[in-house]
């Protein structure tokens, strides 16, 4: 269990970039948020290998830049499109497996909604078993404005889907959809295997962990409650921080309250 940043707290600096900089910073656990097809690719993916290997880090999780289109993508009316997008899909499961890493991040289909919620479960279904011949585990990410956001339709999906059913949970994403994060965190538990940590103040919905009122020593009790032993990824917009001396901080705070709390 460890605390890491996304290299999409940079954007739009290019991921290799990012990533470079994270591992100068000192930080040993990232998610890399691909942003182009190219990034999969040699040159860039054997570089962003090469300094994943350099620096030791782990690398918790890849999040693809195709979530802006999954709800044309993978999540429309039109099935052989569908049926297409798993091929490119298969693409990210390499390269996380190529990366050491075992979660995947998707944010489904946008509201309103175009498909019914079963064919929904089947396209995560196939999704799931794709990832897995890789050693990859699919994982819904909770977000506004998604079908996601529900927590009636998580629980849905997780009674449909079973074992396939795992999260990564976003605090922000909580909260802008109008759910508390620690109301989601106890209700989905079990299934959480990836977290995206940020904090919040009446005014802005989206900066540094502890700079803001979330009580993260709960956050960790009830995940610790439920076995938790994945990361925290602190995942930021750009704006939400003035600089990476700012973000840095944050995160050497977020380290020694982590593990603060599990010695108790």
């Amino acid at each position: 269990m460890d605390v890491g940043i996304s290299t999409a707290c940079f954007y739009p600096l290019e991921t290799e970039k990012s990533l470079a900089k994270l591992c100068k910073a000192g930080v040993k656990t990232v998610e890399i948020f691909f942003n182009s097809i190219s990034e999969l690719k040699s040159p860039i993916i054997d570089e962003i290998r090469s300094i994943a290997d350099c620096y030791g880090i782990t690398v918790n999780s890849v999040h693809p830049f195709l979530s802006y289109g999954e709800s044309y993508l993978v999540f429309s009316e039109y099935y052989r499109r569908f049926l297409d997008s798993v091929e490119d899909y298969k693409r990210f499961f390499e390269v996380a497996k190529l990366l050491g890493s075992g979660i995947c991040v998707i944010h489904g289909e946008r509201t309103p909604c175009r498909i019914e919620e079963d064919e929904y479960f089947e396209r995560f279904s196939v999704l799931s078993d794709e990832a897995k011949r890789f050693g990859v585990t699919i994982t819904q990410e909770n977000v506004v404005n998604f079908r996601s956001s529900s927590i009636d339709f998580l629980m849905r999906m997780r009674e449909k889907l079973g074992e396939k059913f795992k999260l990564t949970f976003d605090i922000k994403q909580a909260k802008r959809s109008g759910v508390d994060p620690l109301l989601f965190a106890r209700r989905f538990g079990n299934d959480i295997v990836n977290i995206h940590i940020s904090d919040h103040t009446e005014k802005s919905d989206c900066i540094p962990p502890l700079d803001g009122g979330f009580d993260f020593s709960e956050l960790f009790s009830v995940m610790r409650g439920f076995g938790y032993d994945g990361n925290y990824i602190i995942e930021l917009y750009r704006c939400g921080f003035n600089c990476e001396y700012e973000l840095m901080e944050s995160y050497k705070k977020v380290v020694d309250l982590l593990n603060a709390s599990c010695k108790f």
